[in-house]
């Protein structure tokens, strides 16, 4: 067969009508070739069934059936064998479409078998199961028994009709009543004997076979002595007993012949027979013959078991290869229908490839695979369109590249030009930015730090500084946090302002820490100097104050001891109160100076700050101005981290301050809280004195600030001192409508590190 030249399939020919002339005779030569097969194959089975004695006449329709589907399973397997051939040959040829093909019937095939082989598995157990029942052991087994039962049930009424025979033989013989003038007596033993073993009847025979007495009970037809007993008798003579069941209309009978026998000469000598009937039930006659029956028709099916199980089995076969032909020729009939639109998207599709977007595929098929065509003529219009697009948003592109290299170029010029130093950690603790003043601070190199961690980058003196402002930002919860530190670099030591920053992306996933630190060495030192200067100012400022008195006491002491020696000792008295007072004074400035420049580290541990607050306002309940202290404790805020000798001393300057300020019968409220914005704890200590005065506000933590007449100004400082090291806040408002309030603020030692997973990341990285 030729091929088309544009899909390289084979192409169909128009038939000669010799050509179709063939076809027929070919169509009739197998037709006959079928009967053939089947006819044989059914004589086969005949023959077969003959041997087994099985009857044919009732199961000639189940042999031809199993033929039909023999040769129907037959045909199938020839045809599936054919087609996976065909394509077999089309996928060797390489012919276009054949690799869609073999893939569709796959498909077919799995989709239809998957189904069909459970059905088929299904079907064979239930069907399995079924002829099991038909053909079981049990039911054989029960069969049989019934006939068992059956043939004990007649030998059970054939040994009671003997054992009667017997009795009445031992009766005539002892009684010798076969003589002739003992009949009258033979007639009445009859009788008796009938009614006393309840049977049907009996009849003597003499020797030549004639009725000798007889004697029936009502059940028994009229006629009951004429039946023919003569096989029954002549069969007696060579057998001691004969036994045959009769059928009449009446009834069925069961009839015992026993010759009867006299001794002549010391010889037995048969004289006559003695022939008993016993009656057997009609219904018990149907029942043993339905049994037989049964029994009978059971075995001739037995012997089709292997053939109905076969036909079960070759017919779910055969609907198995049905599904499969279906599948197959479904699957070529598809794949043809869909082949042709395919190879011309395909060579559409290969120009596209090759950059020609002007190619169409011009094919109208009105289903699914010419709305496949329009997409793919759709599709290469929008590519057009899209490459000049594309085309004009490369350009665009160029131009935002080159504008953000120079953004970028320009930041990074600023950032290698500022004087503070700047390092960036991603999340796994490693280094990716590091300018200039940061390589020059730290004397690093930029080549074998940025991209290592930043553990090893540095050195460790640097480690603990970042640890520590992580830790508060964890206490404080923060997300940025400045202090100022210190550290050796080299042989030289550094006084830096450090910034660190968590870095997070738009969708506020953490990227990693940002570190901002400038070197404030020189501006430390100078302020250190402006300090002491200012407190070097201040000291002498105290000290010449009580210099002056003392001064002008000594010189009226000497003077009145040359003038007037009579009131010296009065003067002298009074002059040495004077000079001791400033003194002691003086003193009290040099000791509140030395605790506030050697203020001792604080030792925090988890303490009650109810307690504390307790105790010192205890210290204070019985005070001359006859305060009233208020407290409103929240029962959710109790233990802190904090020194609780140096938090009792803040409260000791607070009530002390507090009380400077307040008239007889003031008030000093103190209150403890939770802040729930900054889940920190807060204390607001308030009083309604005289208050402070809003300028002064901004110099009350400052030392030698005071707005008493005599004081030190270091109260507050010291108070400001304990705070910042327990890394909390004091601050201070007025109070309405008069008098001052002083906040204190406490990290909350039950809240969990608030920065999460950000931190632990950068811990756990470096």
């Amino acid at each position: 067969m030729e091929s088309d030249p544009l899909t390289n399939n084979p192409r169909y020919i128009q038939l000669t009508k010799e050509q179709i002339q063939q076809k027929k005779q070919r169509t009739r030569r197998n037709i006959a070739w079928l009967i053939v097969a089947l006819v044989g194959l059914t004589v086969l089975e005949v023959y077969f069934l003959n041997q087994q004695k099985a009857s044919i006449a009732d199961n000639i329709n189940i042999l031809l059936l199993f033929n039909v589907i023999i040769i129907l399973l037959v045909l199938l397997i020839v045809m599936i064998t054919r087609n996976l051939v065909k394509l077999y040959n089309e996928r060797k040829s390489r012919i276009i479409g054949a690799r869609f093909q073999t893939k569709l019937i796959l498909a077919f095939l799995i989709l239809a078998l998957v189904p069909a082989t459970l059905l088929f598995l299904v079907a064979s157990k239930l069907f399995s199961y079924s002829i099991g029942n038909w053909f079981s052991i049990q039911v054989e087994r029960s069969l049989q028994q019934s006939m068992e039962v059956a043939r004990e049930y007649y030998g059970h009424m054939e040994q009671k009709s003997q054992f009667h025979a017997r009795q009445l033989e031992k009766r005539i013989i002892q009684n010798q009543l076969y003589l002739q003038d003992r009949r009258d007596a033979l007639q009445r033993l009859v009788e008796t004997k009938v009614e006393e073993y309840e049977l049907g009847g009996v009849i003597v025979y003499d020797q030549q076979g004639q009725v000798v007495v007889s004697y029936a009970n009502q059940s028994m037809p009229q006629n009951y002595t004429n039946l023919d007993y003569a096989d029954l008798i002549r069969e007696s003579m060579e057998s001691e007993s004969t036994d045959e069941m009769r059928s009449q209309t009446k009834g069925n009978y069961l009839v015992v012949v026993l010759p009867l026998k006299q001794m002549v000469e010391g010889q037995p000598s048969i004289w006559g027979y003695i022939l008993t009937l016993s009656k057997i039930p009609k219904s018990t006659i149907i029942k043993i013959e339905g049994i037989r029956n049964t029994f009978e028709d059971y075995k001739k099916q037995s012997f089709l078991k292997l053939p109905v199980t076969a036909n079960y089995y070759i017919t779910f076969i055969l609907i198995t290869l049905l599904i499969m032909f279906s599948a197959i020729w479904l699957g070529f009939y598809m794949a043809r229908g869909i082949t042709v639109p395919i190879q011309q998207l395909a060579a559409g599709t290969r120009r596209v490839a090759e950059g020609d977007l002007n190619v169409k595929v011009n094919l109208d098929t009105g289903d699914e695979i010419g709305m496949l065509v329009d997409s793919f003529n759709t599709m290469t219009d929008q590519l057009k369109t899209s490459r000049k697009t594309l085309e004009e948003a490369h350009e665009n592109l160029q131009i935002t590249n080159i504008e953000l290299d120079r953004r970028r170029n320009y930041t990074e010029t600023i950032l290698e030009n500022i004087g503070a130093g700047v390092i960036s950690i991603d999340k796994k603790g490693r280094i990716t930015t590091l300018n200039k003043a940061a390589k020059r601070l730290l004397e690093a190199d930029d080549k074998e730090i940025v991209g290592s961690n930043y553990k090893d980058a540095f050195d460790p003196s640097f480690h603990e500084p970042i640890r520590n402002m992580i830790k508060k930002m964890n206490e404080e919860r923060k997300e940025n946090y400045e202090e100022q530190v210190e550290m050796i670099v080299g042989e030289t030591h550094l006084i830096l302002m450090a910034n660190i920053k968590i870095m997070r992306d738009d969708r506020k996933k953490y990227l990693g820490l940002l570190l901002v630190f400038e070197d404030v060495t020189h501006l430390i030192k100078a302020q250190k100097i402006a300090a002491w200067q200012e407190v070097a100012q201040g000291i002498a400022h105290e000290i010449k104050n009580p210099l002056t008195p003392i001064q002008l006491n000594a010189q009226r002491l000497r003077k009145k001891y040359y003038e007037d020696k009579k009131s010296f000792a009065k003067v002298f008295d009074e002059s040495i109160r004077i000079i001791t007072e400033e003194v002691e004074g003086m003193k009290d400035l040099l000791n509140e100076f030395l605790r506030f420049s050697r203020m001792p580290t604080p030792h925090p541990k988890l303490y009650s700050i109810h307690t504390i607050i307790d105790d010192v306002s205890r210290l204070y309940s019985n005070h001359e101005k006859d305060v009233t202290i208020n407290k409103n404790m929240d029962p959710n805020v109790n233990l802190l981290y904090i020194d609780p000798e140096q938090i009792r001393r803040v409260f000791i300057n607070l009530f002390d301050n507090a009380l400077d300020a307040l008239d007889t019968n003031g008030q000093i409220e103190i209150t403890t809280y939770l802040d729930p914005q900054t889940k920190r704890v807060k204390i607001d200590f308030s009083d309604n004195g005289v208050g402070v005065n809003p300028k002064d506000r901004e110099k009350l933590f400052m030392p030698h600030f005071t707005t008493k007449k005599r004081g030190t100004g270091l109260g507050l400082a010291i108070v400001t001192r304990i705070i910042n090291d327990h890394h909390g806040v004091i601050q201070v408002r007025s109070n309405e409508p008069k008098g001052t309030i002083f906040t204190l603020e406490f990290p909350d030692p039950s809240s969990t590190t608030h920065m999460g997973r950000s931190l632990k990341n950068f811990k756990s990285a470096g």
